[in-house]
């Protein structure tokens, strides 16, 4: 028997309860896990210790000595995070220090972002419930929730701070407010650039039919009295945020985008074409009011390169799209950030997040998680990889670098399939599913590959950083075959050092001062080197503190003195070297 309208109704209102519950139950842990990641994470990990948040909080501590940012001091960000910053900062001084620092700034700054975070995961239910049903927008958050970098960016940069705003203005236009759109957008762009996409969308999703003015060669039609008080509302925002600050100092109220032109690329496939394989690089110190910024040097044509971006957002913006439709103007949003990531001629790994808000948001699939983790990965590699550990191995970043421009490239495409479905006909998706997986070949073959040169890389840099580079360079230039090296008790240090060098060359020994029960230093120190001797001919023997001779070592010298014939010794690298062929 076929179910009345009433009884799907009542379905559906059973399913939507069912999923806002799982939702806040996901709200709950999400909030917990990040909170407590706050606390008991540092970003870098095993690699070392780093993020943003130092640079905060000696940027803040500067209003000690009179600094202070649109007065006397110039900064990279629009108003509303300096200040946020600084005023976190004032709060954590109320705190006496624990040994670490940076501990109560880091807290309380990590927990204003957490809040955003968190509003963050409730826009994007609220997004994806405008799209589809409660249980489709479930499926976005559990997607975002499980995703490691937004939880590895909030323990160390701002990026959830701005992100919110964004979130907030898309959320507005599909709920058919770009009045609050446009107040919500002014406000992210006065924390960072990027909320500023917004705009163009928000003059397509006018709903009024009143006064419209069509522009026919474009496809465009709009409303001149909304776009007026659209355009307004954003522009009334950012002065009423700004205006304070530009009668403090009109030079300095432009910073964010007088030292952004002076900046060379980075991280980018321009920077590539540049030559340049840094991260970004400031170019003054933010106190000295007396710098004139001139144009980053450089051979690309920006203004051209300029030219074809814009040339490529207004081929898509002005083609037929269904824009009452709130998955179409989800994805217009994504292509737009993706096209804006594209184009800036530098890249933070933390901007990561903007892009996994869409891909979680339109692609919560099998290829959503090839695209957010592929991304996700090779992130860690640059960050944490090859500006720490291998910095001079510039083909790594040229892969990371082209890696992610490729995902950024297919996340923007499958923003257009969205947009324009006869685009993504059966060849199309054929080719697609085609190219993705001789994508996730080609990705796993050049991992390998990478991995072994990597490790190669990885040796060679060790190598030349090695306190016991001379060391190392006496036992393989002069060591025989079969020779034994022994190390003293404990000096666990020098073993590490010198193992992964001369393992090939070498077997290692380490005498021990440790006595059991019944038994004797001299006795366990004879019975080791009755055992050297019985497989080896010559040995070497490295002191690491020769003004100090343990019970192994004075036992290990009796029994040498009857045994073996001392062929050279030398000072290296801190410690004593001995050479003793055994008779």
């Amino acid at each position: 028997m076929p179910l009345t309208s009433r009884q799907v109704e009542k379905a559906h209102q059973r399913i939507d309860l069912s999923a806002r519950r799982d939702f806040w139950l996901m709200l709950l842990l999400f909030t917990a896990f990040r909170a407590m990641a706050l606390l008991a994470f540092r970003p870098g990990g095993l690699v070392l210790d780093f993020s943003d948040f130092y640079w905060y909080r000696e940027f803040a501590q500067l209003t000690r000595q009179g600094y202070y940012p649109y007065v006397n001091l110039w900064t990279t960000y629009p108003p509303l995070f300096p200040y946020l910053m600084i005023g976190v900062w004032w709060v954590s001084t109320l705190l006496p220090p624990w040994e670490f620092p940076n501990l109560w700034f880091t807290l309380l700054l990590g927990s204003v972002f957490l809040l955003f975070e968190v509003g963050n995961l409730v826009l994007l239910y609220a997004i994806a419930a405008r799209m589809d049903d409660a249980r489709d927008a479930l499926r976005t958050v559990w997607f975002y929730g499980l995703l490691f970098v937004p939880v590895y960016t909030l323990t160390g940069w701002f990026e959830s701070y701005p992100l919110f705003f964004f979130l907030l203005g898309l959320y507005w236009l599909l709920r058919g407010r770009p009045l609050w759109s446009a107040v919500a957008s002014g406000l992210g762009f006065m924390i960072k650039l990027i909320p500023v996409v917004l705009l163009p969308i928000g003059l397509r999703t006018s709903r009024t039919e009143k006064r419209l003015v069509a522009l026919p060669y474009l496809n465009f039609r709009f409303d001149p009295l909304h776009a007026a008080l659209y355009l307004g509302a954003f522009v009334l925002t950012v002065i009423l945020i700004g205006l304070p600050f530009y009668l403090l100092n009109p030079r300095l109220v432009w910073g964010s985008f007088v030292i952004s032109n002076a900046r060379a690329p980075w991280e980018t496939v321009w920077a590539l074409l540049e030559g340049r394989y840094d991260y970004g690089i400031i170019p003054l110190d933010m106190r000295d009011l007396s710098w004139q910024p001139t144009a980053a040097i450089g051979h690309l044509p920006w203004p051209l390169i300029t030219l074809v971006f814009a040339a490529i957002f207004l081929f898509i913006y002005t083609r037929p799209v269904e824009w009452q439709q709130p998955r179409n103007v989800v994805a217009f949003a994504g292509f737009a950030v993706c096209l804006f990531m594209l184009y800036s001629k530098g890249y933070s790994p933390q901007w990561l997040g903007w892009v996994l808000v869409f891909i979680a948001l339109l692609l919560p699939n099998l290829r959503g998680v090839f695209y957010a983790v592929v991304s996700s990965w090779v992130n860690l590699i640059e960050a944490n990889i090859f500006f720490i550990i291998v910095p001079d191995e510039h083909w790594l970043l040229i892969l990371t670098v082209g890696i992610r421009t490729l995902i950024f490239v297919m996340v923007g495409l499958e923003c257009l399939f969205i947009l324009f479905p006869a685009w993504f006909g059966k060849r199309v998706q054929r080719f697609w599913h085609h190219l993705v997986i001789g994508l996730v070949i080609l990705l796993l073959i050049s991992g390998v590959v990478a991995g072994v040169r990597f490790v190669h890389a990885y040796f060679d840099v060790r190598y030349q950083l090695s306190p016991y580079r001379a060391t190392i360079e006496v036992l393989r230039a002069e060591s025989q075959a079969n020779m034994a090296l022994i190390l003293t008790s404990y000096d666990h240090r020098t073993y590490d050092w010198l193992y992964p060098f001369l393992r090939d060359r070498l077997t290692f020994y380490m005498l021990d001062d440790y006595t059991p029960p019944g038994d004797s230093v001299t006795a366990r120190t004879q019975a080791l080197m009755d055992e050297i001797v019985r497989h080896h001919r010559a040995a070497w023997f490295f002191d690491n503190n020769p003004k100090e001779r343990s019970p192994s070592e004075q036992a290990m010298s009796k029994w040498l003195a009857g045994h073996a014939e001392l062929e050279s010794v030398r000072d290296i690298d801190g410690g004593r070297l001995h050479r003793f062929r055994f008779r």
